[in-house]
Order: structure tokens, then sequence, then C-alpha cells
């Protein structure tokens, strides 16, 4: 395990088909991670994190895991949820500047809409972003 990887330790709240739910046993501080939208806050700080893996068969409620997500996974997400929407955003802004200098300020606003179109075309796949992270549990 490296240290860019993303870890948490927990205990199983639930087992899916292909998919478990971890209460995570102490509060995580996801404040600058960019996979942070998978996890569901819950009281006390703690957290419900929901992860797709094909072993979730050999898991039962109840067991302590550590769940670890690699750096490239990481690195992966924070490319969907923060590099390509900022490049999105600069990138309409300065082409629209250079290329009709007559919008002024309406160029900022659209490149907001570019990016309004962008969240909710990475809202619709999130499913999808999701199982393309790499999750490894192991039981503590």
């Amino acid at each position: 395990m490296s240290k860019e990887d993303v870890t948490h330790r927990g205990v199983i709240e639930s087992v899916g088909r292909n998919s478990l739910t971890i209460r995570t046993e102490e509060a995580c501080k996801c404040d600058g991670c960019a996979i942070t939208a998978l996890c569901n806050t819950k009281g006390g700080g703690h957290e419900l994190l929901t992860i797709d893996t094909p072993l979730a068969s050999d898991f039962n409620p109840g067991e302590r895991v550590e769940v670890t997500a690699s750096s490239g996974s990481t690195l992966r997400a924070t490319w969907w949820a923060l590099i390509l929407p900022t490049l999105i955003f600069g990138g309409s802004v300065v082409g629209l500047r250079l290329g009709f200098p007559e919008l002024g300020g309406w160029s900022l606003a659209i490149g907001f809409g570019f990016l309004l179109l962008y969240d909710l075309l990475l809202y619709r796949l999130r499913r999808q972003l999701a199982q393309k992270i790499s999750w490894k549990v192991t039981r503590l």
C-alpha cells in the first residue's frame, strides 16, 4: 500500500450482489478527496461507504474490514472531478473571449453553462465512473 492510497477501516453494514456497504470506524477526513462523492455522511462523522467489488459474497455483515483505493483510482477520480471541469470552464471562457470579444462578460455565463452541462453528464455517469475505482478489501 502506497502513501497516496485512500484507506478506511470499518464494519460491514450490508452485503449486496456485487457491493459492500461499510460504516467507517472513525470520522473520515475526506475534505480534499476527489472520490468523497461516493461516501454518505452519517451521524457522528462516521460515513457509510458503498463500494463495488466482485468478492462481495465472500464477506458477511458485522465483519471488520479495511478498504483501500489505489492511488491510480484516486488520480482518475481527481481527473474527472477537478481537472477536467477546470479545463472545460477555463478553455471555454478563454476561447469565447478570443473568438468572440464582443460577448464580454457573457463568456463567463456561457462557461458556467458548459460547466453545468458537464456536471449533469458526470452525475448521469456517476455509477459507471464509481465502478472504475478499484477497491481492495481485507479482513482485520
